[in-house]
């Protein structure tokens, strides 16, 4: 049985150590191996590095540098006191994976009653760097910062080709106002998120596996409430309950978001293994994908654990792949054709994955669930999906 997270404690002398300590008192999850003023040679191993300072400075920031060069692949926690404004931007370009922020003062009690944020955050940055330490399946968030960029269309195809290579796959409507996952996959809205939280009581699988609608391909949907009205009542806090749920009973998760970084898509981001964006080829789609991107790099998203999608690649629209390449700083990692069969199946609520298997659309989006499988891609498909023109 997997033990506790170990952590190491590095500190400026600013900040109490007993408050510190209070912090990361949950003996059961985590255990402080050691606690010293600066990083040095012969230091105990550890999951994670807890840099430590009452007001954040260019020294604290030094000790996030320095950890990340001695461990690349263990995650870097900043603990600091005071408003995060100036300084956010500096503790995740020196390579912070998180920050938790202390009101002032903050005395022994106050920081034993945040044990539990901390513990989360923690979680959070190990899940991060190694997916494989929760034991749990992946969970895959879809963004598209623009409305209308095809983020439903493929996530529902994505579920669609999972299920159809043999994993057990749930796609969950994050769009709580609007979303459309339950139309596109052709499923009446008969039990939704919100029917979920109405119905009480403690969260297993058992219980949320009764509020999932299942399509034909066997793949799994929680849908978005019926009403906008019925969306303003579910929280982050149960939205991360469900998500530990599915992951513990699932394959993979898909989550479809809203167009927006809204707290329950941050949330969602925060706890996934991996992030979809998705695009179209068009200068509005690009810039806001572009924001997006930075966005993620700011909260201290992997880079490694983002995938693009290029919906409508072949577009003659006056914009070309290479122009994609200069505008976002990196190239699509699969690239969907306009295709007139897709607005059909998605009107029919059948993914086109399923509908017509020999079309390229159907091979780009299988393409891309291989990419969260051990599945490989043969030379014919990586030739349909990469085989565009690049002349725009």
């Amino acid at each position: 049985m997997k033990g506790p997270t170990r952590i190491l404690v590095v500190h400026d002398g600013t900040m109490d150590e007993s408050v510190i300590r209070a912090l990361l008192s949950a003996p059961d999850e985590l255990q402080v191996v050691g606690f010293y003023d600066g990083l040095g040679h012969h230091m105990p191993a550890a999951d994670v590095l807890v840099v430590a300072c009452g007001v954040y400075s260019e020294e604290a920031g030094s000790l996030i540098r320095e950890g990340v060069e001695d461990r690349p692949e263990r995650p870097v926690l900043l603990v600091t006191q005071g408003a995060p404004n100036g300084y956010v931007d500096h503790a995740y370009q020196a390579g912070a994976a998180d920050l938790v922020v202390l009101p002032q003062p903050c005395d022994v009690n106050l920081a034993r009653a945040m044990s539990h944020q901390v513990l989360f955050t923690i979680n959070k940055a190990v899940l991060k760097r190694d997916p494989a330490a929760g034991g749990e399946g992946k969970m895959v968030v879809l963004v598209g910062p623009k409305g209308g960029s095809g983020k439903t269309l493929t996530a529902t195809n994505l579920a669609a080709a999972l299920a159809d290579a043999g994993r057990r796959v749930v796609v969950v409507d994050l769009d709580l106002q609007f979303g459309d996952v339950g139309l596109a996959l052709g499923l009446a809205p008969e039990k939704t998120v919100y029917d979920l939280l109405s119905s009480g009581g403690s969260m297993d699988a058992e219980k949320v596996e009764a509020f999932l609608v299942e399509h034909e391909s066997g793949a799994r949907a929680l849908l978005a409430p019926r009403r906008p009205d019925q969306a303003g009542l579910i929280t982050v806090e149960f939205l991360r309950d469900v998500f530990a749920v599915l992951r513990s009973s699932h394959d993979v998760v898909i989550v479809d978001t809203p167009p927006a970084f809204t707290p329950e898509m941050i949330a969602a981001v925060d706890v996934s293994t991996d992030v979809c964006v998705v695009a179209m080829l068009d200068a509005l789609s690009l810039k806001n994908l572009k924001l997006g991107l930075e966005t993620l790099e700011l909260m201290g998203y992997p880079q490694s654990a983002i995938r693009f999608v290029l919906n409508r690649a072949d577009s003659q629209v006056g914009i070309s792949l290479d122009d994609v390449d200069a505008i976002i700083g990196r190239a699509p990692d699969v690239l969907v054709p306009s295709d007139r069969a897709i607005t059909r199946s998605v009107n029919e609520g059948a993914p086109i994955a399923l509908k017509a298997k020999a079309s390229q659309a159907a091979q780009a989006f299988h393409a891309l669930a291989s990419l969260y499988t051990d599945i490989p891609v043969t030379a014919a498909r990586r030739r349909r999906r990469l085989g565009f023109s690049r002349t725009g």
